[in-house]
């Protein structure tokens, strides 16, 4: 009976916190410095990819779990829907997915279902909202070889279909230093967006991530530095922590700067969480390019 019973307060805490973060969805949150924080970044991404044509491929990773990896990309990809552009966000964490949870999505089908079964595609692809120019792709079904997967042929193949329909396409990839996940998926991006977390963040697990993403020939577009609290009203006080302002850097990542953790490395991170990683979003047919 504790067995159960220590499950659903772990599921319960799981609820909680995901609910805490969506508060930090820009399109949910009307903190002008949130928003700022985010369109800063969106320029410096869009400085970095300067002479980029046709679609561009933005992977956003940490070093280790919980550092904002997630709601980093949905804001990313929200600040880009904003301007017009057509923005298509996949869910690449395969071994346990945030993504679908955070936008309330319904989806029967996700990434996995689709590499299985090119034909789910349609479904599987949802448009987060009639006026905003805003698409997800969840994660699917949690399978027994991710890395595999996303290193696949069939990978392959539905990145060059995708481009073809959307401007941005963000992929929330799971933490560099504790699978290799992220790193398959290198040759497949224009470039990472690498996030850091103020006072969780360990600088050494930093250190290597970078160096791993540089091992595989990975463009590292900048550096998003979460809960730094800069600029006096820039902070945002909540149940996220001081998640606010985003300092974004090129070339040099000092890694002194960043706090450090006692986050183990691996710690909670594995296949699932023992129920449905996500609920479903409803079906909804992938764009027509116009």
């Amino acid at each position: 009976m504790a067995f159960f019973k220590s499950n659903k307060k772990k599921d319960s805490a799981e609820r909680e916190a995901i609910h805490e973060e969506r508060k930090y969805l820009i399109w949910r949150n009307s903190n002008f410095f949130l928003r700022e924080a985010y369109k800063t970044t969106r320029t410096n991404v869009q400085f970095s990819l300067a002479g980029k044509e046709g679609c561009a491929v933005i992977a956003v990773t940490s070093s280790l779990q919980s550092e904002g990896k997630s709601i980093t990309s949905l804001n990313l990809a929200m600040s880009l829907a904003d301007m017009g552009s057509r923005t298509l966000i996949i869910d690449c964490d395969l071994r346990k997915p945030k993504m679908g949870r955070l936008l309330e999505l319904e989806a029967k089908e996700g990434l996995t279902d689709v590499l299985l079964d090119r034909k789910k595609l349609a479904t599987a692809v949802t448009r987060i909202s009639e006026k905003k120019t805003l698409w997800a792709l969840s994660s699917g079904k949690i399978p027994p070889n991710p890395s595999e997967m996303l290193n696949s042929e069939a990978m392959r193949n539905l990145m060059t279909e995708l481009k073809k329909e959307y401007d941005y396409i963000i992929l929330d990839t799971p933490p560099v230093d504790v699978v290799t996940d992220a790193m398959v998926l290198a040759p497949q991006t224009d470039g990472f967006l690498f996030v850091v977390r103020g006072g969780r963040s360990d600088r050494r697990a930093v250190a290597h991530s970078l160096g791993q993403l540089e091992y595989a020939n990975a463009k590292v577009l900048g550096i998003v530095f979460n809960g730094s609290g800069t600029g006096g009203g820039y902070g945002y006080k909540g149940g996220y922590g001081r998640y606010g302002y985003k300092r974004y850097g090129y070339g040099r990542y000092g890694y002194g700067r960043y706090g450090y953790g006692r986050y183990g490395y691996g710690y909670g991170y594995g296949y699932g969480y023992g129920s449905n990683p996500q609920p479903y979003a409803q079906e909804a047919p992938a764009p027509d390019r116009q």
